[in-house]
C-alpha cells in the first residue's frame, strides 16, 4: 500500500455518508430537545389559558371607554355572538385530527368574544348610569337637597349633594359636587345659593377626566356655594333607595365622630379614615405626607382594608372555633370562619361609604372567601380572574382607573411570586425556641420585604403613567409600617369592632390611633427627604402599554415563558426614553403655561387663579410641586405679551391684550392668545400656530413637542373625544 508523504491514509477515509451520519443524528437530537422543551414548556400553562379570557375581557372594556368616537352599538354584540358561536362551535365539534390546531383556532375566537363582551359591557354600563346633567353654566341659583359626601378639596372642601330642586331646572341633576365655605354633616337637608356647570373634561392631554367619572357617578354639575349653605327641615326623599342611603351616610359619619372623639388627635383622625373613609378630620400635612411616603394607599379603603378585616375576623374565629375540640373534630370551622368573614367584609363595605374601590375591592374578597366555601385555594390567579370578570360586567368604567389597574396588578404579582412557596409544603424551622424564632422571624421578614417589592415594582408602572410620579422610599415605608399595620392597627380595629356594641370600644381604638400616630411618623420621616417623591415625564401610550403586557404575560404563564416579559418590559424602557418630550404644557383657560426655554422651564400663570393649574402643568411636564412653585417667569415680559425661546429656537408669544398682538406679529412664531385672532392678522404675520378662545374652545389645553421638523400640538380634545359623557374641556376655579 503505497502512503502518499503529508497525506491522509486512503484506508482510513470513511465515505461522506458515513462522515454525514453524526451530523443528522447530533441536529435530529437538537430538533427534538427543542420540540421537548417547547412541549414541556406548553404543559405547564395547561391551567393557565383559562386566564387569558378575562384579560380580553378588561382589554375590551378598557378600549371601548377609551376610543375617542364610540363604536356603533351593533358592533361588538355581532363580534361577541360570532365569534363566541364559532369558538364553541369549533371547541365541540366532534372531529378528528389536528386537536391541537381546532383548540387553537377556538381559543382564538373566544379571546376575541370576550374582548366584545368586555366592549358589551361598557356600552351597556354607560347607558344605565345616563342621568340628567345641565348642559350650560347656570346661576346664581337656588339648590336644596340632602349632604351625601363630604372630603376636603385643593382650595375649600367638596360636598357631594343628593340634589332635591334647582330654581330654574325642570330635570335637575341626580347629583351635584360644590365647593363649599364651610362643610355640613352628611345626611342633613340644605339650602344653597350656587354657580353651576356641567362636568369638565381634561384641562390638558392626559389629565384627569372628570367629565367621564362624573357620568358614571351620576353627578350632573359641579360648582361653588356662594355664602354658606344653611341646613333647613325639609322632609326625607320619597325614595327608599335614598332614605336608606341618607340612613347610612348620617351612621357613617356617626360613627366617625365617635372614632375620633375616643381619639383625638392624629391618630384618631387617620382611624376614622381607615374604618369609615371619611379623610374630613385629617389635615393637609398628613395626607401629603402619607402620599410623598408611598403610603397613601393606606388611606383609600381598598383590598388592603378588606383583607385585613376579613381575615382579622376569618383567623380570630378559626383560632377560637380550633379550641372547642367537640366542635373543631365534627364540623367544617374554616367554613364558618369564611362565611362570617364574608359578612363582616359586607358590613364594612356598607360602613365605609361603598365607593367604587371598597366594591371592588368587596368583589374580590368575596371570591377569595368564597372559594374557601367550596374547598378552593383561596389565593390563586383563578380566583382573581373570576373578581376581574364580576368586576368588568358590573362596573367596566374601573377598566381604567388608575386603583383598579393598581390594585389587581399588585395581587397578580404577589400570587404569581407566591403561589409556589404557598403550595409547597411547610419549612421546617430550626430546632429549638430561640433559633427556631429566629428563623419564623427571618422568614416573616423576609417575605414582607419581598411582598412589598414585588407590589412596589407592579404598581410603579401605573404611578408613572397616570400621576408621573415615584415614592422613593415607598417600599421602606411600607416595609416599616407593615408590622405594625398587621399586628397592631388589624387587631385592634377588630377587637374595637366586636367591642363597639358594647361600649367598649375605647381602648383598642386607643391603641389603633396611637399605632396610626406611629405610621404617620414613619411616613413624615421619609416624605420629608428632598428626593421623596421622584417626578416623571409623561409616559407615551405605547410605553404604558408594553410595560403593562409585560407584567400580565410575566403573571400568567409558568416557567421559563414569563420571562419573555422581559424583553416587552425593555421595549417599553426604550420608547419611553427615546420618545420626545413634551417643551409647553398649557391647560384650557391658558391660566397657566409652563415651558420649556434654553435656559430652562419657566412659568407664565395667572397669579390669582392660576396656582392649582400651574401645578398640574408642571407636574405633566416631569417637574415636582417644589421645582414647579419656584418656576421663574419669562425674562422677557410685560402686561400685554410674555415671549420667551424653545429649545430648538421658536419663538413662543403669551398675549394677554389686543395691543400684544402687534408685538408677537412675527412669521412663524407661536401664539398663545387671550383675545380671539381674526384671518387677516394669521394672513398678515403668518404665525406657525395660534391658539386663541375659539380654538380653546373647541380643543380645550394643549400639549407642544417640537422636533427639527417643526412642532406638534396634542390637544385635551385628542384624550376626551366626543362621548357620551365628554363635557366642556374649559376649566373655572372652584
Amino acid at each position: 500500500m503505497t502512503t502518499l508523504i503529508g497525506g491522509d491514509d486512503l484506508s482510513s477515509r470513511k465515505p461522506a455518508r458515513q462522515r454525514r451520519a453524526p451530523r443528522k443524528a447530533r441536529l435530529g437530537d437538537a430538533i427534538k430537545a427543542v420540540r421537548d422543551a417547547v412541549a414541556g414548556t406548553i404543559a405547564l400553562q395547561h391551567d393557565r389559558w383559562a386566564l387569558w379570557p378575562p384579560v380580553a375581557m378588561i382589554l375590551g372594556a378598557a378600549a371601548w371607554m377609551s376610543t375617542p368616537i364610540a363604536p356603533a352599538s351593533w358592533i361588538a354584540p355581532l363580534v361577541l355572538t360570532t365569534c363566541g358561536g364559532l369558538g364553541m362551535a369549533i371547541a365541540t365539534a366532534p372531529l378528528s385530527g389536528a386537536g391541537r390546531l381546532r383548540m387553537a383556532a377556538a381559543g382564538a375566537f373566544l379571546l376575541i368574544a370576550a374582548f366584545a363582551l368586555g366592549a358589551v359591557a361598557g356600552g351597556v354600563r354607560s347607558e344605565a348610569v345616563a342621568a340628567p346633567r345641565i348642559t350650560q353654566e347656570l346661576g346664581p341659583a337656588r339648590l336644596t337637597g340632602w349632604v351625601l359626601d363630604a372630603e376636603p378639596g385643593a382650595t375649600r372642601p367638596r360636598m357631594k349633594v343628593l340634589v332635591s330642586a334647582i330654581d330654574g331646572v325642570n330635570s335637575p341633576p341626580r347629583y351635584v359636587r360644590l365647593s363649599v365655605n364651610a362643610v355640613l354633616s352628611p345626611g342633613r337637608s340644605i339650602d344653597c345659593l350656587v354657580l353651576l356647570r356641567p362636568p369638565e373634561g381634561p384641562m390638558a392631554p392626559r389629565a384627569f377626566d372628570f367629565a367621564r367619572r362624573a357620568w358614571f357617578q351620576k353627578i350632573g354639575a359641579t360648582g361653588i356655594a356662594l355664602g354658606r349653605c344653611r341646613p333647613t327641615a325639609a322632609p326625607p326623599p320619597l325614595s327608599l333607595q335614598d332614605r336608606v342611603m341618607l340612613f347610612t351616610t348620617a351612621v357613617r359619619r356617626d360613627l366617625t365622630e365617635s372614632i375620633v372623639t375616643a381619639s383625638p388627635g392624629e391618630g384618631g383622625a387617620i382611624a376614622a379614615a381607615l374604618v369609615t373613609g371619611d379623610r374630613s378630620f385629617m389635615t393637609d400635612a398628613t395626607n401629603v405626607a402619607f402620599r410623598d411616603s408611598g403610603l397613601g394607599h393606606l388611606l383609600s379603603v381598598s383590598g388592603l382594608h378588606m383583607a385585613l378585616v376579613a381575615g382579622g375576623i376569618f383567623a380570630a374565629l378559626h383560632f377560637l372555633l380550633a379550641l372547642l375540640a367537640p366542635i373543631a373534630l365534627r364540623y367544617p370551622i374554616r367554613k364558618w370562619a369564611a362565611a362570617a368573614a364574608l359578612i363582616g367584609a359586607a358590613a364594612y363595605l356598607v360602613v365605609s361609604g361603598a365607593s367604587v374601590p371598597a366594591q371592588r375591592a368587596f368583589v374580590m374578597t368575596a371570591v377569595a372567601l368564597g372559594a374557601v366555601l367550596i374547598d378552593r385555594p383561596a389565593f390563586s390567579l383563578r380566583a382573581l380572574a373570576l373578581a376581574a370578570v364580576i368586576v368588568v360586567l358590573i362596573s367596566p368604567e374601573s377598566v381604567v382607573d388608575p386603583g383598579f389597574q393598581m390594585s389587581f396588578a399588585a395581587t397578580a404579582a404577589l400570587i404569581a411570586a407566591f403561589e409556589q412557596p404557598l403550595r409547597a409544603p411547610g419549612p421546617v424551622l430550626a430546632p429549638g425556641l430561640i433559633l427556631g424564632g429566629l428563623d419564623a422571624s427571618w422568614r416573616l421578614l423576609s417575605g414582607m420585604l419581598v411582598a412589598s417589592l414585588v407590589a412596589g415594582l407592579a404598581t410603579d408602572v401605573f404611578a408613572i403613567y397616570h400621576f408621573q410620579r415615584v415614592a422613593v422610599y415607598g417600599l421602606a415605608s411600607n416595609l416599616a409600617s407593615t408590622p405594625l399595620i398587621s399586628f397592631v392597627i388589624a387587631p385592634s380595629a377588630v377587637i374595637a369592632a366586636v367591642l363597639a356594641p358594647f361600649g367598649l370600644a375605647d381602648i383598642p381604638l386607643a391603641i389603633m390611633a396611637g399605632a396610626l400616630d406611629m405610621v404617620a411618623a414613619i411616613g413624615r420621616v421619609f416624605a420629608e427627604r428632598p428626593e421623596a417623591v421622584r417626578p416623571m415625564p409623561v409616559a407615551p401610550a405605547m410605553a404604558f402599554l408594553l410595560a403593562v403586557g409585560a407584567i400580565i404575560w410575566t403573571c400568567l404563564w409558568r416557567g421559563p415563558l414569563r420571562w419573555l416579559g422581559a424583553l416587552a418590559l425593555l421595549a417599553s424602557g426604550i420608547v419611553y426614553v427615546s420618545a420626545p418630550k413634551s417643551v409647553l404644557w398649557a391647560d384650557g383657560d391658558l391660566r397657566a403655561v409652563v415651558a420649556q426655554t434654553q435656559e430652562g422651564w419657566i412659568a407664565a400663570a395667572d397669579v390669582r387663579r392660576g396656582s392649582f393649574a400651574k401645578g398640574r402643568m408642571g407636574g405633566l411636564a416631569g417637574l415636582s410641586a417644589a421645582q414647579t412653585d419656584k418656576l421663574p417667569p419669562p425674562d422677557i415680559c410685560n402686561r400685554d405679551v410674555c415671549t420667551w425661546r424653545t429649545p430648538r429656537d421658536r419663538q413662543v408669544f403669551r398675549v394677554y391684550r389686543q395691543e400684544g398682538l402687534v408685538a408677537a406679529c412675527r412669521t412663524d412664531a407661536i401664539i398663545l392668545s387671550d383675545v380671539p385672532v381674526d384671518d387677516a392678522y394669521k394672513a398678515r404675520c403668518a404665525p406657525a400656530a395660534v391658539i386663541d378662545p375659539v380654538d380653546l374652545a373647541q380643543k380645550g389645553g394643549l400639549s407642544m413637542t417640537e422636533t427639527a421638523a417643526g412642532v406638534q400640538f396634542r390637544r385635551a380634545r385628542d384624550d376626551a373625544g366626543y362621548r357620551i359623557w365628554s363635557g366642556k374641556l374649559r376649566r373655572i376655579d372652584e
